[in-house]
């Protein structure tokens, strides 16, 4: 959520930025702003609401210059998304210019303070007032400014300053919202994320909470809180421009969906050594583990209530699911023999942040399953699962889900062979069977699509769909659900289908379609008489099973063909896919961004 760039160097500070902006937004915004020190070290500022292309068209006409500036896209908390609400905010003056991500949560009462010593305000966001301290701190010098306003500031933040007083120089701090600082030939960077700060920036630093960096110039220092310097440690960075691009796609969600079988082939690689399972050693005795707590939210809890099955299955031990967002505010029960399992594709997600840290207090082993391994989850880890699914720039997530649900299936295994459930003979078999997915995933994303876009120019202007599974196709119904909600806008539900006589039977009529998921396995009857309540009402029906199941298809208005698993626990994995694909031909029907899709941020880094 929201986006920090910072630049200085030697190219033009605008259009650096613009670019970086521009692969920040897959995190979700609806404003952007951008200030940069021009040649009279006078501060430009230039904003605006909606797209990008609005704040580059204000940039190139007022003809922006300078070497020094930071940016910002807005995704609003506090405030409208209006060009006032926009960042950068400045002090009365206008002569400090300050971006922020993340919500100051004691602002009202500091706005009430600095408004009755004379501050001029002109947002109502939370983030103005962090210009208005600086300006009245009494410090001549920006660092000591920032360094002496951080005890007032409570909630999570990353902001960056500029100052007309500075040449050259920016002052930023991190504090529970993610920040980078990214070098390369004479260019330093300052970003929320990786792909921002490229291709300008070869190694980069990951801030922790707490740190604050001084970049004057190509000089760069880096302090804690108590203002003594530390070192600043980069590495090498592997993401390559090529990879956060579209190629010749027309969009990242669609480029990410036929990336899969890949990503799969990446991933089952680095998990097996010698014919044998190697997810990893993570410092924690699995044989000792009876109970695993998963912390997750959105589509990495549908991927969990996956892993779930999975380890009660396999390993017989005790499998619970949170929300994030409500695991930590329910005193939850901590056990010597408990694992603590934190999903998250950016390794950012606060609530999931907040629920491992609080697990890590009770002294609860956490490992981690993440795509991104610098990220603050990742490095406040026992140990990490890496998904290696590559960037996912596309708010609704399709390749790290899939990935999310082979990785904890793997994770399953291991956790089974530890506790002696797990036979070598049996293991390897799996495996065998295991290493088919990607050459299935390949095939099904061809043989579904002729009849997920007929099924689309049918149902693409109903405003609800009933999505229906049992089993492990619950959480498939659930996570279709979702992708259509996110990106084409229409209310979705997905059920347990033994609950459809419940209640949400009373929703269907001929204008509604149902999904339904009907793989062959043990609760297929029971599905088939799902298809038949929903007939006998006037229903239309969207089914998902095996390619060649004529019965099936004689129920059903339009069925999406699927492979058959050679491990049906993971159908789920096969049966989501055609179902991302409707919901991203749906949606560009109705005329939605995909990748970018109304009020949604990918990486929720606020409460």
């Amino acid at each position: 959520m929201c986006g920090i760039a910072g630049y200085v160097g030697s190219l033009e500070a605008a259009s650096v930025l613009l670019v970086a902006l521009e692969r920040l937004k897959y995190r979700g915004y609806d404003s952007a702003g951008i200030a940069v020190l021009d040649e009279d070290d006078e501060l430009v500022v230039e904003k605006s609401e909606g797209r990008l292309t609005e704040l580059q068209a204000r940039v190139d006409g007022q003809a922006v210059r300078g070497c020094c500036g930071i940016a910002h896209t807005r995704w609003a908390t506090h405030g409208g998304p209006t060009t006032e609400n926009a960042h950068p905010h400045g002090d009365s003056d206008e002569r400090i210019a300050v971006v922020h991500n993340g919500i100051i949560e004691n602002h009202e009462q500091l706005r009430k303070e600095l408004l009755a010593d004379g501050c001029i305000f002109r947002s109502q966001t939370d983030s103005e007032v962090i210009p208005h301290l600086l300006a009245g701190s009494g410090k001549e010098d920006m660092l000591d400014a920032v360094i002496s306003i951080l005890p007032r500031l409570e909630g999570a933040y990353a902001f960056g300053v500029v100052s007309e007083l500075f040449t050259d120089r920016i002052v930023a701090v991190r504090q529970g919202s993610p920040l980078l600082l990214g070098r390369g030939d004479g260019h330093v960077m300052l970003a929320s994320d990786i792909p921002a700060l490229l291709p300008h920036a070869h190694e980069v630093c990951m801030l922790d909470d707490g740190q604050i960096v001084d970049i004057q110039g190509s000089e760069i220092q880096l302090y804690n809180s108590e203002g003594e310097k530390i070192e600043a440690v980069f590495k090498a960075i592997e993401v390559t421009a090529e990879a956060v691009s579209k190629g010749d796609y027309d969009s990242f969600m669609a480029k990410e969906i036929a990336e899969q079988p890949e990503i799969f082939s990446r991933l089952l690689e680095s998990r097996v050594t010698g014919g044998r399972l190697d997810v990893g050693d993570f410092g924690v005795d699995l044989s000792k583990i009876n109970h695993v707590v998963f912390l997750a939210c959105g589509t990495s809890w549908h991927a969990a209530l996956l892993g779930k099955r999975f380890l009660e299955q396999l390993a017989r031990i005790h499998v619970e699911v949170d929300i994030s967002s409500e695991y930590r505010y329910r005193n939850p029960v901590a056990s010597g023999d408990t694992l603590v399992i934190p999903i998250s594709q950016s390794g950012e997600t606060a609530d999931t942040l907040a629920g491992l840290r609080l697990a890590r207090s009770m002294f609860m082993p956490v490992v981690s399953l993440v795509n991104v391994m610098d990220s603050t989850i990742a490095r406040e880890s026992d140990g990490i699962m890496p998904l290696m699914a590559g960037p996912e720039i596309g708010v609704a997530s399709t390749k790290a889900y899939t990935t999310q649900v082979l990785a904890l299936y793997l994770f399953a295994m291991q956790m089974a062979r530890a506790k002696g459930r797990l036979d070598l003979s049996v293991e390897q078999k799996m495996l065998a069977e295991i290493s088919h997915l990607p050459e299935l995933t390949a095939s099904t994303l061809v043989d579904a699509e002729e009849s997920v876009v007929d099924a689309m120019e049918l149902f693409s202007a109903a405003q609800a769909t009933v999505f229906l599974g049992r089993g492990g196709e619950h959480a498939t119904a659930m996570e279709g659900a979702l992708k259509l909600k996110e990106i084409a806008y229409v209310h979705a539900m997905g059920y347990p289908a033994g609950e459809f006589k419940h209640g949400p039977i009373a929703l269907v009529t001929e204008a509604l379609p149902v999904v339904c998921m009907v793989p062959q396995d043990h609760m297929y009857e029971k599905m088939l008489s799902n298809l038949e309540e929903v007939r006998a009402r006037a229903g239309r029906i969207i089914s998902v099973g095996f390619k060649g199941d004529n019965k099936l298809r004689s129920l059903s208005d339009f069925c999406f063909p699927v492979a058959q698993s050679p491990i049906p626990e993971l159908q789920p994995l096969l049966s989501i896919l055609p179902l991302q694909r409707y919901a991203y031909h749906v949606a560009r029907r109705r005329g939605c961004d995909v990748d970018q899709p109304r009020n949604l941020a990918k990486s929720v880094t606020v409460e």
